[in-house]
């Protein structure tokens, strides 16, 4: 059978995009998060200025995102921004520098860049870094006791949590720390539907749309619970990151919203930052995970 001289096979580290009208080298690249010269390597061949529609190009995975795919137990991805150098992210998070450069063994500090992912060990930290416990982003019209009755959790037993947070004065997106303790949702993702559901009691709660794996690439089957939730991690992991207990996944956002309802990621659940952020305030530490 003759090939569609417009089909491509891309290699095991690169995915399929089929020209849109509109198109150019430049916005593909900008929308995947990486360089024309990427684009170009990846395709050896190819004419710039003769993009086709239906054309089918190879896109490289971010090299920064494949090495933030590993981040240890304990850590989470964060995206650096302009100006920020190790010792700023390590205030930032109130960690140390030598842990970052432990959990980051190939980065070099001075030569930090913009878009680069790092993994950073969380530590204490007055805005909520709760590695044990359940982190909850302040809604309008929350409460301490709202908030523990919504846990299952007593009003001091948060307090205790949050010994630097005045009750009356919590703010909007202010993030607190929520003592684990056992609720009824488990969340059950579906790779062939591309669909992640909630259930309370149950019964289903909720359903979410999802991106995941790759054929190269492909999210972990099984049965797993959420170890630890981190705000705002950014790049390619969006508005909110829960880790997995199998190492290195976890179910997250996303900076490329066209990937949703695809098999797009490197594993990971992927998800509209809508859809995580409200996931993310109901869904605690150790709720199961079943991937089929």
């Amino acid at each position: 059978m003759n090939r569609d001289p417009l089909s491509r096979q891309c290699p095991i580290n690169a995915s399929p995009y089929i020209i849109q009208g509109g198109d150019t080298i430049g916005k593909i690249a900008k929308n995947h998060n990486i360089t024309v010269s990427d684009i170009l390597a990846a395709n050896p061949g190819i004419i710039p200025e003769q993009l086709s529609v239906g054309q089918t190009i190879c896109i490289p995975q971010n090299s920064s995102q494949q090495g933030a795919a590993a981040c240890p137990i304990g850590s989470s991805p964060y995206e650096v921004k302009k100006g920020d150098t190790i010792s700023a992210i390590a205030r930032r998070f109130n960690t140390t520098v030598e842990s970052i450069l432990l959990a980051n063994p190939n980065v070099n500090p001075e030569g930090l860049y913009v878009g680069q992912i790092i993994c950073v060990v969380q530590e204490k930290s007055e805005q909520a870094n709760c590695p044990l416990m359940n982190s909850y982003v302040v809604q309008k019209g929350d409460s301490i006791s709202t908030i523990a009755k919504a846990f299952n959790v007593s009003l001091l037993s948060v307090l205790k949590a949050n010994p630097t947070v005045k009750p009356e004065t919590l703010y909007v997106n202010q993030v607190i720390c929520v003592p684990v303790a056992p609720l009824p949702m488990r969340i059950s993702v579906s790779i062939k539907a591309k669909i992640l559901s909630v259930y309370k009691n149950g019964s289903l709660f909720k359903t979410y749309p999802i991106a995941c794996g790759k054929v190269s690439t492909p999210s972990p089957i099984g049965t797993f619970k959420i170890i630890n939730k981190q705000v705002n991690p950014g790049g390619p992991y969006g508005t909110r990151w829960m880790g997995l207990s199998e190492p290195h996944y976890g179910i997250h956002g996303t900076n490329n919203p066209p990937s949703i309802g695809t098999a797009a990621s490197n594993g990971c659940i992927r998800m509209y930052n809508k859809d995580v952020e409200d996931l993310f305030n109901y869904v605690t530490v150790g709720t199961p995970v079943t991937i089929y």
